[in-house]
């Protein structure tokens, strides 16, 4: 599947729309949502594409771990917190392209990532199960 239509899939499911709601929630207009979240699925479709090739980003590691340390303080168990760990990287190669590709800056951009990469995840875990 290629990028274009796994955005246009997104974007008209439940989950693009619980995702929009959550950017609104945050002050983000349904426009600039849209477009944050094309880039967000865009960035989440070539990680997915290159998952099996060493990442060249510095906070992979950082990202990684602190996702699975949050899990494991929350008592999610080591697989579950193995599942926040790849979330926390995804979460920040969102971030990373939303600052670069759209200028948001980023802390903006790390907001909009915390709230849309759940949902994308969700929508890629069913999609691909």
């Amino acid at each position: 599947m290629d990028a274009q239509q796994l955005i246009s899939e997104f974007l008209s499911s439940d989950h693009g729309a619980q995702a929009t709601q959550a950017l609104a929630a945050q002050g983000i207009n349904a426009d600039d949502a849209q477009q944050m979240l094309s880039q967000a699925v865009d960035v989440t479709h070539a990680h997915v594409q290159e998952q099996s090739e060493a990442s060249g980003e510095e906070h992979t590691g950082r990202n990684f771990f602190a996702g699975f340390a949050a899990g494991l303080v929350r008592g999610d168990g080591f697989f579950k917190s193995l599942l926040d760990g790849g979330e926390g990287i995804l979460t920040g190669k969102v971030t990373s392209a939303l600052a670069e590709r759209m200028g948001i800056d980023p802390g903006t951009a790390s907001t909009v990532a915390a709230a849309a990469t759940p949902y994308i995840a969700a929508f890629l875990k069913e999609k691909l199960a």
